[in-house]
């Protein structure tokens, strides 16, 4: 596995912070560094810099699991994962109850394919192939990019690095409102309700709030 700077989406330490979270049933949510960008993802060229090579990212043994039952769809898309229900193990247990996804030695994401000369996820594909909702499909790190954990913090922010991609674009410093691509990921890992929530939090210029894990 290829060793990068930055290390996870989540932080290695986030299975100690998500049982913090589980107990307290709430997350804080940064709207303010929300509010900073637009997200639109339309795959990357092999110039420019892709968050399916910049990131290793951690599943819990839920994810892996779900993630596993897909490998024969997955395969058609992605031939190296291997075919005929001989397929590699590119989980590696970090600590108990969490994998990281392998990489190759370039450091792409395994899951990662190219289409039409854009990188893409195959993960993402074939959930929207099957009609399997993509919080089914795709790791909740995955679902929620640009936004993160804060390391040693139990707050969903905006990456450090987000404007180093070319996904990402800056929008005026007065802006109060979310782009639907945020929503939209909120929706998927905490529910549709948790959608309309943080928009009406962000109609009202608010800076920051607490969401419910699952409305």
């Amino acid at each position: 596995m290829t060793n990068r700077d930055t290390r996870l989406k989540i932080p290695a330490a986030c299975k100690r912070h998500r049982s913090s979270r589980d107990r307290r049933g709430t997350v804080q949510v940064d709207l303010a560094s929300l509010y900073a960008i637009d997200h639109a993802c339309q795959g990357c060229t092999k110039d420019e810099k892709c968050c399916c090579a910049t990131y290793e990212v951690c599943v819990t043994t839920r994810e892996m699991n779900r993630i596993i039952g897909l490998l024969p769809e997955l395969a058609r898309l992605c031939p190296h994962l291997g075919a005929d229900e001989d397929y590699d193990n590119v989980f590696e247990e970090v600590e108990p109850g969490l994998f990281a996804i392998d990489t190759t030695e370039e450091g792409l994401c395994l899951f990662a394919y190219v289409s039409r000369g854009k990188l893409r996820c195959s993960l993402h594909t074939v959930g929207l192939n099957l009609g399997i909702p993509l919080d089914h499909a795709k790791p909740k790190a995955c679902l929620l990019w640009p936004m993160t954990f804060s390391e040693g913090e139990e707050l969903l922010s905006l990456t450090s690095d987000a404007l180093s991609f070319f996904c990402n674009s800056r929008k005026g410093r007065l802006s109060r409102s979310l782009c639907p691509s945020f929503v939209e990921a909120i929706e998927l890992v905490y529910g549709e309700a948790a959608g309309a929530l943080v928009k009406t939090e962000a109609g009202k210029g608010a800076r920051n709030m607490v969401l419910p894990r699952r409305l």
